[in-house]
């Protein structure tokens, strides 16, 4: 029998994790994935990150987004375009289901339902005594409630705004514990550093009915799109228990709504939004405010007031003065004790100053002073940058909390979780999560590194969750010497992706993403997964480009890791195949950009295009190919530019010399095809083919370049900056000078991501992702962009479209929610052969039962699946009497699938009333 062979891999910024398992020989049949069989894990170590190397990363993350989208005539982010992006996004029509001409779309969601996304804030529901309600956000993903300890999560934030969740407060006073707050807007961290930032914030939200409904504070009616406001970053909210007054700490300024008017306390004037602030409120009224020591004198440090009105006063002026974030925690048990952990100035290095880079103090209100607790941070056997001594990344992971019965026992998070049960006897902080251990980066077990939240159960205090750029996770024994986690990210879906790939093979359902901080994971029932939408965590670091091979009977993958390491998986043992640059003595890699790009032939698996900058390699023999054996194909150089690549795209269908190309887009705009690109000796023959109305600028990005499935002549191009012509259309793309028309139409002001062409039954769909969701048009020339998917996708950034023709199906990543997957006039990924359409199903809706009415051979029998539109199989079993009981199910739409004894396959969607 057929087997995948996976085998089990961690990697996280120094050890590559990587599966390898083999496949089914690539047949002409259906695909028909078999079981899993996990093998032993196998690591890949690589060198520690220096100082300088963090530092960079933490950079170039968020240059890689300034660079999408700022005007590269201006050297701005043009706030007017954005708020046109906006309205324009809120404007345009929603596909019909009932429009003739449009190809009909089928999306199901594809995950991860099992891995969560940066989370800043979580919240236990008071009024919920079991414990199991609480309240979680996602920083480019919005609010999600559970009302069941975590086993599922709903998404209660509105898919029609962009929600970006940094701090989350319920309303402490009896009777008020319905009402609930969130506040938006990261002002630092990954992504969110730089002017122009996704992240900005749409001021502080309020739902009256437990968390089930929100809407904006009018009176905090950020936009969104421009950073003008104090209600962009929010960095923590508090409600007072003994006024009801709502708290605000925005970036350097102390706020306070008395439910008509908001009203400065502290305030810097400073215009630098790395002005961390915190709050917390003492159930007596005091209230405690914490300011960074970056760019914000002179209000840095601890400041109180019994009434958070009057009689402010700084408490640190005699003991220390932070350097950088400050975060606050109250003792539950004894409100008189304060918490204070903050940036101390060190950046460690274990190649020069390896230190804590963090202080720990404790206020006493009671007697006045300051107990300096700096000692008992956690500095390990061994060195690790950005792990071990304890590390914070900036500040951008701080966080510090207490156990609500003992006022000693307290909690820390920077890239790591640790734990002191007695911060006033010997010894020091003990690691709980994060990293497994101070000498490298496997991660700890069922956790994630990079801690923004440590809360704990005020109904079961030896249960702490933490929230950190993995989402959410628990422990229910924090005294346990070896702390265990339980993952909680169940359909707590805010992944952020950066590229997508599917599997070539017609009918397979393997896919697979580069994902922010969250490496490379892979899903599909076909690889062993039980439903669509759960993913395995094939690798760490930050995903990049990604590809499936049917080149081999093994499949290979290809992943990638920042700044150029491209691997393979299989036939051989896990292999790193980056390209070496020949003329060094020794060779070494070349670098890439920091979200490495490569692209393989999705036809042609044999074909592996890398880009090193500027430079092009290519490898006819991907499976087999090693670092000495790429073919150097030269630079833009040699076209009288300086583009570093940024999108590749190859025509379809097998490949021929005579009329398959590769077209590259830059970053100053050009757009190449090169002919007969698997033969060609440089990449001087290949032609500019730039559109006329194209900004050449740096930097000016080319997102998206797709080639229509059937006919190479037809070709979308995309660009992301705000300020220039964004979507072009060519029919003739294979002449010397291809003629483009300029088809952006009402999303003139769009910043385009991503963009694909597909096709069935004769009828062509245009398809571009863009910063503010997925959009198609049959007739782009004359025919305004429609708004796809919008209680899925929403307006979430649809970062990566990959399409495969065979049977029509298009995978759509997005930065933050997941992934998903369109069947283009079909369903679940199953061609509208004969078998499907001889099925008829009667009633629908249905009630109790649903008949089904189809062809097949006498005495075949027919098994069934049930599937709701998450993917999730609802039931199975074979069909007795052409009758499926449907009295289980909710109401809703849900996907039949059959399958007949004799191999026919089909589909049909149904509703349940």
């Amino acid at each position: 029998m057929k087997k995948l062979l996976l085998f089990l891999l961690c990697l996280s910024l120094s050890i590559v994790g990587i599966v390898v398992y083999t496949a089914p020989r690539t047949t002409s049949a259906p695909y028909d994935g078999q079981l899993v069989e996990k093998k032993s894990a196998i690591s890949i170590p690589k060198h520690k990150k220096t100082l300088e190397e963090r530092a960079l990363f933490t950079e170039e993350r968020a240059l890689y987004e300034f660079n999408m989208q700022v005007n590269p005539l201006t050297g701005e982010i043009p706030l007017v375009e954005k708020q046109k992006e906006f309205n324009q996004t809120k404007k345009a029509k929603l596909k019909s289901s009932n429009n003739a001409r449009a190809i009909q779309t089928t999306y199901v969601n594809r995950g991860p339902t099992n891995y969560g996304g940066r989370t800043r804030s979580l919240v236990v529901d008071r009024s919920d005594v079991t414990g199991n309600t609480m309240i979680a956000g996602g920083v480019s993903s919005g609010v999600f409630r559970t009302t069941n300890g975590g086993t599922s999560w709903t998404k209660v934030s509105s898919n029609d705004e962009i929600h970006n969740v940094t701090t989350i407060v319920q309303d402490p006073r009896s009777g008020f514990e319905s009402t609930w707050y969130y506040g938006t807007g990261e002002g630092v961290g990954n992504s969110a550093s730089l002017s122009g930032s996704l992240y900005y914030g749409q001021g502080i939200w309020k739902s009256t009915d437990g968390g089930l409904t929100w809407a904006q504070m009018p009176s905090t009616a950020s936009d969104q799109t421009i950073d003008d406001s104090d209600f962009d970053h929010i960095y923590k909210l508090e409600v007072q228990p003994t006024t009801g007054y709502l708290f605000a700490a925005v970036a350097g300024k102390l706020k306070r709504f008395d439910g008509v008017n908001w009203t400065d306390q502290i305030s810097n004037n400073s215009t630098s939004r790395n002005r961390h602030t915190d709050i917390v409120i003492t159930t007596g009224g005091r209230v405690y405010a914490g300011f960074s020591g970056t760019n914000i004198a002179p209000i840095e440090g601890v400041w109180t007031s019994a009434d958070g009105i009057s009689g402010w006063s700084r408490i640190n002026t005699s003991s220390f003065t932070p350097s950088g974030r400050v975060v606050l925690a109250l003792a539950p048990s004894n409100q008189n004790k304060l918490y204070v952990l903050f940036a101390n100035g060190i950046a460690s290095s274990c190649s020069t100053t390896p230190g804590i880079e963090a202080d720990l103090w404790m206020w006493n209100q009671s007697n006045s002073t300051f107990t300096n607790y700096s000692g008992k941070l956690p500095d390990e056997s061994g060195c690790s940058d950005g792990n071990d001594p304890f590390a914070i990344q900036g500040g951008y992971d701080l966080v510090v909390n207490v156990k609500p019965d003992n006022e000693n026992f307290v909690v820390i998070g920077g890239t790591n979780a640790y734990k002191m049960a007695d911060i006033t006897g010997v010894g020091t902080f003990v690691r709980i999560g994060g990293y497994a251990n101070p000498n490298g980066y496997a991660k700890y077990t069922n956790h994630h590194p990079d801690i923004h939240a440590l809360v704990f159960n005020p109904f079961n205090t030896n249960v702490l969750f933490t929230g950190s750029d993995g989402g959410v996770h628990k422990t229910t024994n924090i005294n346990a010497s070896t702390v265990s986690w339980t993952n909680l990210n169940n359909n707590f879906q805010t992944y952020q992706y950066y590229h997508v790939g599917i599997d070539p093979f017609p009918g397979s359902d393997i896919v697979i993403g580069g994902a922010q901080d969250n490496g490379t994971s892979v899903g599909g029932v076909n690889f062993g997964m039980p439903d669509l939408t759960t993913h395995f965590d094939y690798a760490g670091g930050d995903g990049v480009s990604v590809a499936i091979s049917r080149d081999d009977a093994c499949v290979p993958f290809f992943i990638g890791f920042q700044n150029g390491p491209i691997y393979r998986d299989c036939p051989s043992p896990v292999t790193e195949i980056t390209p070496n640059d020949q003329s060094l003595v020794p060779p070494e890699p070349y670098d890439s950009q920091f979200v490495t790009l490569y692209h393989l032939d999705p036809d042609n698996n044999n074909i592996l295009y890398y880009a090193a900058q500027n430079r092009l390699l290519r490898t006819n023999d991907a499976t087999t190919v090693t670092p000495n054996t790429w073919t150097d194909l030269g630079t833009t150089t040699l076209l009288g530019h300086s583009d570093w690549f940024q999108t590749f795209s190859t025509s379809w269908g097998t490949y021929n010399p005579a009329t398959s190309y590769l077209l590259m887009g830059g970053n100053n705009g050009h757009i190449y095809r090169l002919n007969d690109p698997k033969n060609a000796a440089s990449i001087a023959s290949a032609n500019n083919i730039t559109p006329p109305g194209a900004t050449i600028a740096n930097p000016s990005i080319v997102t998206g370049l797709a080639i229509h499935p059937t006919n190479n002549n037809i070709v979308l191009a995309t660009y992301s900056n705000y300020g220039t012509q964004s979507i072009f259309l060519t029919t003739n793309a294979t002449a010397a000078s291809p003629t483009w028309t300029l088809v952006e139409r009402n999303l003139f002001a769009h910043s385009i991501r991503s963009a694909a062409i597909v096709e069935n039954a004769g009828e062509t769909t245009y398809m571009v992702g863009t910063a503010r969701g997925l959009y198609s048009s049959t007739d782009p020339i004359n025919v305004d962009w429609v708004r796809e998917a919008p209680t899925q996708i929403g307006m979430a950034v649809v970062s990566s479209l990959k399409y495969r023709p065979s049977d029509h199906k298009l995978l759509i990543g997005t930065h933050g929610n997941g992934m998903y997957e369109a069947t283009i006039n079909s369903t679940l990924g199953l061609s509208d052969n004969s078998f499907s359409k001889s099925i008829k199903l009667y009633p629908n809706p249905a009630q109790a039962y649903l008949n089904v009415k189809l062809a097949r051979a006498n005495g075949s029998k027919v098994s069934y699946e049930v599937y709701n539109l998450l993917g999730q199989t609802m039931s199975s079993g074979v069909l007795e009497n052409d009758r499926l009981n449907t009295s289980r199910l909710t109401s809703g739409m849900y996907l039949l699938k059959l399958k007949t004894s004799d191999g026919a396959e089909g589909i049909k969607s149904f509703i349940k009333k």
